[in-house]
C-alpha cells in the first residue's frame, strides 16, 4: 500500500490514528475497511489493490493499538463504541460523510457498534467471518462460554482467549513470534482445531516455538509485511481487545444502546467462511438472521482470513453486492 497515501489524524480522546485514504472517483462510494487481530491495515491490501482501480474511495485505518496508530495500555481505552466514535473522527478528518463499512475479526464488531450508534453514516454493512455482533450487557463468562461451544460442538472454539487475556501473555508472543505468525494465519484451517480453539493449547504451541511454515496464499514479502508491522508495534496493547472483553467495561457503553438500534437497519452482506473454526458460519448466520434479516450471505469454502486466502472471491461478492446499494439515498 502506497505510503504516501496515509494520514495522521488526533481523536477527540487524544488517540493518533494512522490512515490509507484514497478519494473517491465522481460517483463512487468510499469503502471503509477495518481490520482484526493481530493485523493491521496492511491486511486490506488486496482489496486496494482490486478497488482502487476502479474509482471506490477507500480509508483503511491501522485500529487501535495497531500500526502506526496509538497503542494505549489502558482497558478502558478500548471499549468498543468509544473506538467506533474514534472511526467515525478519522471519516471526518478524511472529509468523507458517508460510507460502506466492510469489518473482519475485531473490526467486524467495531463495525458492528457503528451500525448501532452511527448508522447515518453509512450505504451498507459487509461482515467477513464474523459476523455483525450485539452488544453486550453483561461481561463474558470465559468459562461458560467455553463450556456450552463444547457442549454444542465438541469444539472450545475460544479456548485461545484464556491464554491472550493472560498477564504477560504479550511476552511470549513477541519473543516466538514466527512460531505467533504461524499459528494466527495457519498453513491449514483445521491447525486451529488442535492448537488454537482448544484452551490453553496456543500457549503450549507458542512455548515449543513450533514453526511450520507460512500458509500458500501467503506471499513471502507479504509475511514479512506482517512480520514487520508485528516488531514494530509489539502486542500488549492490541491483546487488550481480548482482555477488555472479559471484563464489564463495555457493558457501561452498550447498556446506552437503545433496543431499537441492535438491528441493522441499513443493507448487510456476510461473507461466512466454512473452514473457520472460530467465526463459525453457524453462529454468524444465526447472528444475522436475529439481527439482519434482509442480509446477503456468501458463504466461502476458506479459513478465517477470507480477504487473504480468496481476495478474488471476496472482492467479487463485495463488487456484486455493492451494486444494489442505494448510493444517491441521505
Amino acid at each position: 500500500m502506497d505510503p504516501t497515501l496515509y494520514n495522521d489524524t488526533v481523536t477527540s480522546r487524544g488517540f493518533t490514528y494512522h490512515y490509507y485514504h484514497s478519494p473517491a472517483a465522481p460517483g463512487k462510494p468510499t469503502l471503509l475497511f477495518l481490520h482484526g487481530f493481530p493485523s493491521s491495515s496492511y491486511d486490506w491490501h488486496r482489496q486496494v489493490e482490486y478497488f482502487r482501480p476502479k474509482g471506490y474511495g477507500l480509508i483503511v485505518p491501522d485500529c487501535l493499538g495497531a500500526g502506526g496508530t496509538s497503542k494505549p495500555e489502558d482497558l478502558e481505552a478500548f471499549r468498543f463504541a468509544l473506538i467506533a466514535r474514534d472511526i467515525v473522527e478519522v471519516l471526518d478528518a478524511a472529509g468523507v460523510t458517508k460510507v460502506v463499512g466492510i469489518g473482519h475479526d475485531w473490526g467486524s464488531i467495531i463495525l458492528s457498534r457503528m451500525a448501532n450508534l452511527f448508522s447515518e453514516r453509512f450505504y451498507g454493512f459487509a461482515w467477513i467471518a464474523a459476523s455483525y455482533i450485539p452488544p453486550r450487557t453483561d461481561a463474558t463468562d470465559l468459562d461458560a462460554w467455553i463450556a456450552q461451544n463444547q457442549a454444542e460442538s465438541g469444539n472450545d472454539r475460544v479456548g485461545y482467549w484464556k491464554h491472550f487475556t493472560e498477564d504477560g501473555a504479550y511476552k511470549i508472543c513477541e519473543q516466538n513470534i514466527d512460531s505467533f505468525l504461524q499459528l494466527l494465519y495457519p498453513v491449514r484451517p483445521q491447525v486451529w482445531l488442535e492448537w488454537f480453539t482448544p484452551a490453553w493449547k496456543s500457549k503450549e504451541w507458542l512455548e515449543a516455538n513450533r514453526t511450520p511454515g507460512r500458509p500458500a496464499w501467503l506471499s513471502e514479502e507479504e509475511y514479512e509485511v506482517l512480520r514487520e508491522t508485528l516488531v514494530r508495534s509489539g502486542l500488549k496493547s492490541q491483546l487488550n481487545y481480548y482482555r477488555v472483553s472479559v471484563t464489564d467495561a463495555n457493558v457501561e457503553e452498550d447498556s446506552k444502546i437503545p433496543k431499537g438500534a441492535l438491528q441493522v437497519r441499513k443493507p448487510a452482506l456476510f461473507i461466512a467462511t466454512s473452514q473457520d473454526y472460530v467465526c463459525t458460519p453457524r453462529n454468524g448466520r444465526a447472528n444475522m438472521t436475529k439481527y439482519a434479516p434482509d442480509a446477503t450471505i456468501v458463504e466461502l469454502d476458506v479459513g478465517h482470513w477470507a480477504q487473504l486466502e480468496a481476495p478474488e472471491q471476496v472482492n467479487r461478492a463485495l463488487e456484486d453486492w455493492m451494486q444494489s446499494l442505494p448510493l444517491s439515498e441521505n
